[in-house]
């Protein structure tokens, strides 16, 4: 009885690291994945805001240049998602 306790703790021990490697990976691309779709998603907040901004009239070349200070936020997500 003891030698089987001793397979079944040995065979435990190598699954508890297979998943703990595993879990770690996920977890790691999870928080990837959901630092893309913040950015994403705030990113898609400014263009709503803009787009409501030219439809009530605003100069377009202030719209441009609103947009042009996010392209930091477009080059993260890139990056981001690249490394996913």
């Amino acid at each position: 009885m003891q030698r089987v306790t001793s397979d079944t703790v040995a065979r435990l021990r190598a699954i508890d690291a297979l998943d703990t490697d595993l879990l770690e990976l996920l977890e790691e691309r999870d928080r990837r994945l959901y630092n893309i779709v913040s950015m994403a998603t705030r990113y898609r907040t400014i263009l709503s805001e803009q787009v409501q901004l030219l439809r009530v009239g605003e100069d377009p070349e202030r719209v441009r240049a609103a947009l042009g200070r996010w392209q930091v936020i477009l080059r993260d997500i890139k990056k981001l998602a690249a490394d996913l």
